[in-house]
């Protein structure tokens, strides 16, 4: 089968790989109809050697598609049935699954990492044509029978990743009902932060960025008011929706030094950070904990357990409350799904995410 592999940072291919194959009695096999290329995957084709990563191995962690095969054990899924999986395998049985804290699990990993892959045999990707799922029955979830046509998947495939982890952030900001949520960062998880805060009953939605064409999007999927922070200094607009109290709520979805800062820096006394963005693996934030002190902060958040808000999302796409199908800006044939990375990579215009089709 094809399937896309890390060669060298900087560089991505397709090539045939080794069709997956059930290891253990409580694996599945998987039939991908589409996945996508996430941005921390562009941290693997800048960075891939430093990750540990080898020429060859699969990539991806993003997919939707029908169940081709399970192992003797699995009881949750069939054969034929369309399913979502999160990024992160789960057991569902462990202590922190037990809590929902899913990307704990005790047996888990995650697809297409080998540095977090746990299960056994060669890395699985989820940008190929068949995917092996271990742990399937705490894994994966079946997509609701409305929803499960291939022609809706640009709708449910953002559920996998990048719209739970929004969904992760806001929650963990903590909104008020009537209160103001500022989402810093304009990448697939900002955008989707603020699509996700209209769930929440909030007077303002602030979208800070400084990609034109990325607040403009932000803006149709719910943000009340953009920054463009080459600009325009956002601690303005924040004064003046906020009488100069501060939001309730920030999600930061970059975590560099400077927007950790600032999502401390906008919050009143009592606020939340929801902080879901993945720069601390290049460094540690500066933190301004004298002011997070002082305000009675509180900073919560990291990489989302995406299978504990699925059963809330799922109605909400149901019922057209949410739709992230316009994050996915490109959507690629398999077999040029490598070219989706450097069109990530230099954030061609118009682009946010790039979605591929086998």
């Amino acid at each position: 089968m094809q399937g896309i592999v890390y060669r060298a940072d900087g560089e991505m291919q397709v090539e045939s790989v080794p069709d997956p194959e059930i290891l253990e009695p409580t694996d599945a096999i998987v039939r991908v109809t589409k996945a996508s290329i996430c941005g921390s995957d562009l941290h693997i084709y800048n960075h891939g050697e430093a990750f540990g990563f080898e020429p060859g191995c699969r990539v991806g962690h993003e997919f939707v598609g029908d169940v081709a095969e399970v192992g003797s054990e699995v009881r949750s899924v069939a054969r034929g049935d369309k399913v979502l999986s999160p990024f992160w395998i789960s057991c569902g049985d462990c202590i922190f699954c037990g809590k929902g804290l899913y990307t704990s699990c005790l047996n888990g990993g995650c697809f297409g990492f080998p540095g977090f892959w746990n299960a056994g045999g060669a890395v699985q990707g989820g940008q190929s044509e068949y995917v092996r799922v271990p742990l399937a029955d705490g894994t994966l979830d079946r997509v609701p029978e409305a929803l499960a046509d291939d022609g809706d998947d640009a709708r449910t495939l953002p559920l996998t990743d990048v719209m739970a982890t929004a969904y992760h952030g806001v929650s963990e900001a903590r909104p008020q009902p009537g209160g103001v949520t500022v989402v810093v960062g304009d990448g697939a998880v900002g955008l989707l932060s603020a699509h996700a805060a209209t769930l929440f009953d909030q007077r303002a939605i602030v979208l800070l960025g400084h990609h034109d064409d990325r607040l403009g999007m932000g803006r149709r999927l719910g943000a009340t008011h953009t920054v463009n922070t080459d600009e325009q200094d956002p601690a303005e607009l924040v004064t003046e929706l906020t009488g100069g109290l501060g939001v309730e709520s920030a999600v930061c979805a970059i975590a560099s030094p400077e927007t950790m800062r600032f999502a401390i820096e906008a919050l009143q006394p009592g606020g939340a950070v929801g902080w879901v963005g993945m720069e601390v693996f290049f460094g540690a934030p500066d933190i301004p904990w004298d002011m997070a002190y002082l305000k009675n902060a509180t900073i919560s958040g990291g990489v989302a357990p995406v299978k504990r808000y699925l059963p809330a999302l799922w109605p909400h796409l149901e019922a057209g409350r949410i739709d992230p199908s316009p994050v996915l800006t490109h959507d690629l044939p398999l077999a040029d799904g490598a070219s989706g990375y450097s069109i990530m990579a230099s954030r061609e215009e118009g682009s946010v995410k790039v979605a591929v089709t086998p």
